[in-house]
């Protein structure tokens, strides 16, 4: 018994199941429903705006550092922010360390954080993304 190749045997289903998924695919991009959005990822010709870095603290000592969780890991944090505070507190004393948990995910914006830190008098934030 002569064998026939398996590709030649499928190939006309095969084409068949292909053209009706492609006839299938194009009538639902046809309706409104269907579409969706597409954002560009390309860099806009227009650059952001620059925003110099804060001026750098001549010392530390008595100054007032936030220690800031950028909360990539979720609600609880991560070890490193508070081995960084007791860091200071052995090496450093004259320096005061506020270990704070942003909100919101690593991505997010918290507002009342910065406002806090401006507020209460912070003198440098150290911001952590660790695990």
């Amino acid at each position: 018994m002569k064998r026939k190749p398996l590709l030649s045997s499928c190939l006309p289903a095969f084409t068949a199941l292909i053209l009706s998924c492609v006839v299938t695919i194009s009538s639902a991009c046809k309706s409104p429903e269907a579409m969706i959005t597409v954002l560009n990822p390309a860099v806009m010709e227009k650059l952001a705006e620059r925003v110099p870095l804060a001026p750098r603290l001549d010392t530390l000592e008595g100054k007032t550092i936030y220690l800031v969780d950028m909360n990539y890991e979720g609600i609880l944090g991560t070890p490193v922010m508070g081995e960084m505070q007791r860091w200071f507190a052995r090496n450093m004393p004259g320096v005061k360390t506020v270990l704070k948990l942003k909100s919101g995910s690593y991505i997010s914006d918290d507002p009342a954080l910065w406002k806090e830190i401006a507020e209460k008098g912070g003198d440098g934030v150290i911001m952590g993304v660790a695990g």
